[in-house]
């Protein structure tokens, strides 16, 4: 095996470029490397061994491995591989994708090893294996993304940005059906925990973005896995638990309308009677009359 060597992000693109693609056709072994831009290789044909990090994956026609900066990696076919290179760099995703949120949990929640990031026990896979119709999808699209790179037609710029996108709305589906089961599960198995939290922190504006980011998992799972396991999606469960919490006070203190607002974390009474009402079908006032009566 060949000394690793690092490659730079301008050995691949051009003055100004912060993404390209094209196709290559490889027999043998390559060299092992790293590089400090974001790679997606897609087979387009033939069958291959990729290494990354040490860990073997058998790729063939359809597969797409997605490989972070500083990983180490290498490839070996035998019979011959036709597959795509995609080279972009990181502030690319922000810059130029509306999917930015999609892109970075893909790279975030499945190319990161750390343990933290292994918690919710979903596969830190960089493989994604497209099949049917997805495969003949994502052929078109890579391929397509190939081509404008070569003609460089008008408005090339943007229409790689577009197939990138679905790209990335393509990859994140496929790990959504791979691994939905695998997800259910594992909410779960937290639900305790997070009933807990909601209820002790009940008082403060709790975001569902914030749970997630607390049990490892994208806005997207966490919010699809809630609402399968509650029956209710998470903005609504909040909002029962505080107004549970005034209809406490309520019978059990003497406290104003206005004082409880403030102390379940209410910014005036007006949004504590809106969100009494949505779960009640009253206000807090008419509810305490109807318990004096």
């Amino acid at each position: 095996m060949e000394s690793e060597i690092t490659y730079e992000y301008k050995d691949f693109l051009e003055n100004g470029m912060k993404f390209t693609a094209y196709r290559n056709t490889f027999v043998g072994e390559s060299t092992v490397h790293k590089h400090n831009f974001l790679e997606l290789i897609y087979v387009i044909s033939g069958s291959a061994v990729h290494y990354i990090d040490d860990t073997e994956y058998k790729v063939t026609k359809g597969d797409l491995l997605l490989i972070d900066t500083d990983q180490t990696h290498f490839h070996k076919s035998e019979t011959g591989v036709l597959f795509a290179d995609m080279v972009l760099l990181p502030e690319f995703i922000s810059e130029n994708l509306y999917s930015t949120h999609t892109a970075i949990d893909i790279f975030a929640y499945y190319l990161y090893n750390s343990e933290q990031f292994s918690t919710n026990g979903l596969p830190r896979t960089p493989l994604i294996r497209f099949k049917g119709n997805d495969l003949i999808a994502a052929d078109a699209i890579v391929n397509a993304m190939c081509d404008e790179i070569l003609n460089r037609g008008s408005n090339y710029a943007e229409i790689l940005s577009s197939y990138l996108n679905i790209l990335f709305y393509m990859i994140i589906r496929n790990i959504e059906t791979t691994n939905s089961d695998r997800v259910m599960n594992d909410i779960r198995d937290i639900i305790p925990g997070i009933i807990d939290y909601i209820e002790k922190h009940a008082s403060s504006q709790i975001s569902m973005n914030e749970m997630a980011k607390k049990y490892f998992y994208s806005p997207a799972y966490f919010s699809r896995a809630f609402k399968k396991n509650f029956g209710v999606s998470f903005s609504a469960y909040v909002q029962s638990v505080r107004v549970q919490k005034v209809i406490e006070l309520l019978d059990c203190t003497t406290l104003s309308v206005e004082e409880i607002s403030e102390k379940i974390g209410y910014h005036d009474k007006r949004e504590l009677n809106r969100a009494f009402k949505n779960v009640t079908g009253t206000t807090p006032g008419e509810y305490r009359k109807t318990k004096m009566t």
